[in-house]
C-alpha cells in the first residue's frame, strides 16, 4: 500500500511538473522579447514587420523544443470510440468559443487579423498560434493526469482546463489587462471541457483546440 502511494504521488508530481514546464515554456517569449529589445532597439516600417516575423518563428522553435518531449511523456493513446453525443457537445462548445471570440475581437478573428497584418504576417501569426496551442494542450493534458492521480478519475471535471485557467488564463491579466485575462480564463475552461469530451485523446483534442484558438 505504501509503495503504491509513493508511485501515485511521484506520478502526480511528474505530471504537474510537466504541466508547469509547458506553462513556463510560454513564458520564454518574454525572454525572447527582452533579448530582441537589447539587440535591435526600436524598429519601424518594413524592418518592424520582418522583426515581428522573426520573433514569432524563433518563439515557435523554442516552444517546439520544449513541447515535443512533453508530448512523449503523455500515455500512449489506446483506440477509443468517441460518442456522437460528445462530438455534438464539442461542436456546440466550439461555436460558443467562436462567437465569444468574435464579440471580443469585434469581428471574425481571422478576418480582423488578416486585415490588420497582411497575408505574410498573418501566416506567420497563425503558425505561432499552432505552437502556442501545443503548449496550451500540454498544460491541460498533464494537469488533468496530475489531479486525477491525486483525486481519482472523477468524470466530467476538467482539472486540466481549470489548471490552465489559473495559470495561462490569469497571467494574461498581468500581461494584457483584465478583459483579456477574463477572456483567456473562460477559453481555458472551454478547452479543458473539449479535452474531456474527446476522451482525453490529446491528438484529436489538439486539432479541436487549435481550431477554436485560431477562430
Amino acid at each position: 500500500m505504501k509503495e503504491n502511494t509513493i508511485l501515485k504521488t511521484n506520478s502526480a508530481t511528474g505530471y504537474i511538473g510537466s504541466a508547469l514546464c509547458a506553462f513556463g515554456g510560454l513564458g520564454t517569449e518574454v525572454l525572447v522579447m527582452m533579448a530582441e529589445t537589447n539587440l535591435y532597439g526600436q524598429s519601424f516600417g518594413l524592418w518592424s514587420d520582418i522583426r515581428c516575423i522573426i520573433h514569432w518563428m524563433l518563439t515557435c522553435l523554442i516552444w517546439g523544443y520544449i513541447g515535443i518531449p512533453l508530448v512523449k511523456k503523455l500515455p500512449v493513446i489506446s483506440e477509443n470510440n468517441i460518442r456522437k453525443k460528445n462530438l455534438i457537445l464539442v461542436f456546440i462548445i466550439a461555436v460558443i468559443s467562436v462567437i465569444y471570440t468574435s464579440l471580443a475581437w469585434k469581428g471574425f478573428k481571422p478576418a480582423v487579423e488578416l486585415s490588420n497584418l497582411g497575408a505574410i504576417k498573418f501566416l506567420a501569426q497563425y503558425i505561432y498560434y499552432a505552437f502556442e496551442t501545443l503548449l496550451v494542450m500540454l498544460i491541460i493534458a498533464h494537469g488533468q493526469k496530475a489531479f486525477e492521480s491525486w483525486f481519482g478519475n472523477i468524470k466530467l471535471i476538467p482539472f486540466g482546463g481549470i489548471f490552465l485557467a489559473f495559470t495561462w488564463g490569469l497571467v494574461h491579466i498581468l500581461t494584457q489587462g483584465v478583459a483579456t485575462g477574463i477572456f483567456s480564463f473562460i477559453q481555458a475552461l472551454l478547452y479543458g471541457s473539449v479535452y474531456m469530451l474527446l476522451n482525453k485523446n490529446y491528438k484529436i483534442s489538439y486539432i479541436a483546440i487549435v481550431i477554436m484558438f485560431m477562430l
